[in-house]
């Protein structure tokens, strides 16, 4: 070791070996804004912390098997900057503090970060997002992914694919047949649509569960979530910001509307099936459209849901829509630190943020003009103007809560779940 690298350190000091607890686990590098942050998970706490790559570098090198000095040697060539005396004593107060190293896992200390972590779940709430826990599936889960290894083979998912793709083919092409099917006994279809629905969505969230499982996750809870202004079940899957592969985060997040399309197989069957049964055949149509569509949105890269974390996980952005905000504040602030960011970001950043401005803009001036031409038959111009004005002062007033939220946020990282 170079005698610049080993600065301020005493031999004693260079020749230990520590180790971070061997439950602890390191995720990748992802996209945060300008630069790269890795998530640290501590199982025994529930605790997501945040770091750098420069943190993560000495961290992963934490395995009792690397002294300081070869660690300081390592990070010198890596970095081309030193670890001084001072350097060294920030990392292991940090690390001390939080009971990440070997030895510091003392019950109470342990304890005391377990009960801190569940006062900041119950404070990381507002009226626009709740979640109420059912239930602990994880030993559920790991059952279920040993029995459907099968399930993650080429020779299953191919096939699959290809008879979900037909499928939506299928409804597509027969999307009027379908409707006047349904709307034909909509005393069947619709109470029957929405419970079918229901219980897809059920198999929804325990198939993000048991692909977070197969790779390797932990599954803590499912539950029934509200996220304005709709109630849904949920499936809490924080590990797959953990994994180093690329596919299994992306995988994981697909999972769902995967297997909510392969339930959707065996309804067409009952709909070709019960060809003189109106009742059986239109509330097989609903459920198929029902169905369909709810996968489709689920794709959506725009809303929080599976296709925006899909996208999120392939460029490796850790909070792609937190980022693409704050991003587009710096550009129209024209504040230097939009500098910071790198080639490749500023293009993620700068592309999904036009692209859902000028979706979500679209959309919403599309509602507005719906709702005016309606209202206005019924209730007059006056009333047809004051209500989209009404609800886009209401929405405005949500964004400016949860914008002050955010800003006001720190501490521990939590990943999003995949839903």
């Amino acid at each position: 070791m170079s005698t610049e690298a080993a600065a301020g350190m005493s031999a004693a000091a260079l020749t230990a070996r520590p180790a971070l607890r061997e439950d602890v686990v390191l995720g990748p590098g992802l996209r945060s804004g300008g630069t790269v942050v890795h998530h640290v998970k501590d199982p025994s706490t529930g605790w997501f912390y945040r770091i750098g790559p420069r943190e993560y570098f000495i961290m992963a090198r934490l395995d009792g098997d690397h002294t300081l000095a070869d660690i300081a040697t390592e990070y010198l060539a890596a970095f081309d900057r030193r670890l001084a005396q001072e350097h060294w004593t920030q990392i292991f107060t940090m690390l001390g503090g939080r009971r990440l190293l070997a030895g510091t896992d003392d019950p109470a200390g342990l304890a005391r970060l377990a009960d801190a972590h569940a006062a900041r779940s119950k404070e990381d709430r507002s009226p626009m997002r709740r979640r109420v826990a059912l239930f602990h599936p994880d030993a559920w889960c790991a059952a279920t992914a040993r029995r459907l290894r099968w399930a993650y083979t080429a020779w299953f998912v191919v096939p699959a694919l290809l008879a979900v793709v037909a499928l939506e083919v299928f409804v597509a092409t027969h999307l009027p047949a379908l409707a006047a099917d349904a709307h034909g006994s909509l005393w069947a279809s619709v109470p029957i649509g929405l419970a079918g629905l229901w219980a897809i969505t059920a198999l929804h969230e325990a198939a993000h569960g048991v692909t977070c499982k197969h790779f390797g996750g932990t599954v803590p809870e499912i539950g029934v979530m509200w996220r304005f202004p709709m109630v849904a079940p949920y499936c809490k899957t924080d590990d797959v910001v953990l994994f180093h592969r690329r596919h299994a985060r992306v995988l994981t997040a697909f999972a769902g509307v995967f297997v909510s399309l392969l339930a959707l197989l065996p309804v067409l069957a009952w709909w070709a099936l019960s060809a003189g049964h109106p009742a059986g055949r239109g509330a097989a149509a609903g459920l198929l459209m029902f169905g369909s569509v709810t996968a489709w949105l689920n794709l959506v890269p725009l809303f929080q849901l599976d296709g925006y974390h899909m996208l999120a996980h392939a460029l490796r952005a850790g909070e792609l829509r937190t980022e693409t905000v704050r991003y587009a504040a710096l550009v129209l602030r024209r504040d230097p630190r939009r500098l910071a960011y790198g080639r490749a970001d500023r293009w993620i950043y700068s592309v999904y943020g036009a692209a859902s401005a000028v979706a979500l803009a679209g959309g919403y001036l599309t509602l507005c003009v719906v709702w005016f031409s309606s209202l206005d038959r019924w209730a007059g111009p006056v009333v047809a103007a004051v209500v989209p004005v009404c609800v886009t002062l209401l929405i405005l007033g949500f964004l400016g809560y949860a914008r002050r939220r955010l800003s006001s946020a720190g501490g521990g990282a939590r990943p999003p779940a995949a839903r």
